[in-house]
């Protein structure tokens, strides 16, 4: 972790609220449901063995990056295990996103940024009925995804490979609807905000968008706030690692909430009001 980001987290620990200080009952309930649960499910073993092997797979594949890079190498010949340490969400991460589509149930769902497939897989086994579009820029690191899907007799998955520019209108055509959508592939502040305005057109009052690392730079802490002030935007969640917007209606006033684990902040219980 950066000395950036260290001094955002320190900024979003010291104003983030926990589950107690929460006066919105849906707000409240999603808290309870998603980043509070520590339910443990099957699925989870099977995608983090997946995770293990991809950890341990040496081979070299030809990285073609589209967007912002990496913090971490510039080297476009890569092995599978570097890119599985430095390139693939987190499992705390990862476990948060099924939970978030188990408890939502969307049946249309759109993911900008494939990498491996550990986050797509999590996702699409959330919830089998849904209809899962993943997006990857780099076609030998979908390929690999693709294995990984198959492994795991993903079959809601849907894969389409190259530049965003041109893929997210295909998805968005062939979904016409978006129930959920993860962006996780361009972290520059014009092209976020491009893919942004463009899912839009497809959105209705329940969709949900995910934005990953939204304090990963201050371009993307800057399209982050543009994406609060939107008018259809009705209510946000930061939780730091990521960012969730809705759009519902009989939301009158605009609400952001900066959310934390309740045992991150163990004073900020009930009973210490």
């Amino acid at each position: 972790m950066n000395i950036k980001l260290i001094q955002n987290y320190l900024r979003y620990y010291g104003r983030a609220c926990t589950r107690y200080e929460v006066h919105s009952p849906f707000v409240f309930d999603l808290v309870n449901e998603v980043i509070e649960d520590q339910r443990h499910f099957y699925v989870f073993d099977e995608v983090e063995r997946l995770r293990i092997n991809l950890l341990r797979d040496k081979r070299m594949i030809e990285v073609t990056d589209l967007g912002a890079g990496s913090h971490t190498t510039k080297s476009n010949r890569r092995s599978v295990q570097s890119i599985a340490r430095s390139a693939v969400t987190p499992r705390r991460y990862t476990q948060f996103l099924f939970k978030l589509v188990h408890y939502l149930k969307p049946q249309t769902i759109i993911e900008m940024g494939t990498s491996l497939g550990i986050s797509t897989l999590y996702q699409a086994k959330a919830d089998g009925r849904a209809r899962l579009i993943t997006l990857e820029g780099c076609p030998e690191i979908a390929a690999v995804a693709k294995e990984s899907f198959d492994r795991l007799n993903a079959d809601n998955i849907e894969q389409l490979t190259g530049d965003f520019s041109e893929t997210l209108p295909q998805a968005l055509r062939k979904i016409q609807r978006i129930d959920y959508i993860f962006f996780d592939g361009n972290h520059r502040k014009i092209p976020t905000l491009d893919y942004f305005h463009q899912a839009l057109e497809y959105a209705h009052e329940d969709s949900v968008f995910v934005f990953d690392d939204i304090y990963w730079s201050d371009e993307m802490q800057a399209a982050w706030e543009e994406i609060k002030a939107h008018p259809r935007v009705t209510l946000t969640i930061d939780i730091f690692y990521m960012g969730i917007v809705f759009f519902k209606k009989e939301k009158i006033t605009k609400e952001h909430f900066t959310l934390i684990d309740s045992w991150k902040k163990p004073w900020r219980v009930g009973f210490f009001k």
